[in-house]
């Protein structure tokens, strides 16, 4: 069940973005004529495409790196792939002035792409791990105590008592009304959809630091780390202190693998 109190986490998001710092990516979804192509549009700033993921201060430009300006869209040879906080993309064809036609381009920076899903596997797999420990598996309709809804409009405001607990914690994740309002805001989710509730469901584990440590998972101990930093989010995760049952980090490691055989 998420929790709330990360008011402060709200804030600095916002004062990035007033700041002119690029943050979170603002995904919109493929529109028809964009599924045959395949591209990345660059966010509200300028950023660069790099033959390695190193820091772009320490690179030379058009040997190493080459400028992307805001609101560019590169066309690609194939769809960009996950690597870690960057996209791998091989360009259609070379930039002018730029030596090298297959690098990478930080992922915050990239604002639309013609990717079929929005996150890397890891992440998919993280969120399904969320959801096991919830208890809500691969639904999206689930109100506290598995009460279900029928529309995804917006969050079902709808508050269930069960088990001396009263709560009004609804989809995928058991986002409260309240955590929901903060989020949505942020991202700007217009809807309760699935495809929202992923979304929103990052971005609470970006608040909370553990973006990178989720795209870092390979073994059982970086996992541990990754769950480790939402535990203030999800009561059911390891090491949550809110006196709920909880699952032991080896049995959701166990499981982290299987789903991510999924993808």
């Amino acid at each position: 069940m998420c929790f709330n109190n990360r008011l402060a986490l709200v804030v600095m998001a916002l004062m990035a973005t007033a700041c002119g710092q690029a943050g979170d990516a603002t995904w919109d979804f493929l529109t028809t004529d964009e599924t045959t192509e395949n591209f990345i549009v660059v966010g509200s700033t300028d950023t660069f495409f790099k033959k390695s993921t190193v820091d772009s201060s320490s690179l030379q430009i058009g040997s190493e790196k080459c400028t992307l300006e805001s609101g560019q869209k590169i066309l690609l040879k194939a769809a960009p792939d996950y690597a870690g906080a960057h996209f791998i993309i091989v360009l259609e064809e070379a930039l002018p002035g730029c030596e090298f036609t297959r690098g990478f381009v930080f992922r915050d920076h990239i604002q639309k792409t013609s990717l079929k899903s929005l996150f890397s596997a890891n992440m998919k797999a993280f969120l399904d791990t969320i959801a096991y420990a919830e208890g809500t598996d691969d639904s999206y309709d689930y109100i506290f105590s598995y009460v279900k809804f029928y529309s995804f409009a917006g969050h079902p405001r709808r508050l269930i008592c069960s088990g001396g607990y009263c709560s009004d914690a609804a989809g995928r994740y058991q986002f409260k009304s309240t955590t929901w309002d903060e989020v949505r805001r942020v991202v700007g989710l217009t809807d309760f959809s699935p495809e929202s509730q992923d979304r929103a469901a990052v971005q609470l584990i970006k608040w909370r630091g553990g973006y990178d440590d989720v795209e870092r998972i390979s073994d059982f101990s970086s996992f541990n780390n990754a769950a480790y930093t939402v535990r203030f989010e999800w009561a059911s995760m390891p090491h949550s202190p809110y006196g709920q049952p909880t699952h032991s980090a080896s049995s959701l490691w166990s499981k982290f693998k299987q789903f991510k055989d999924r993808y």
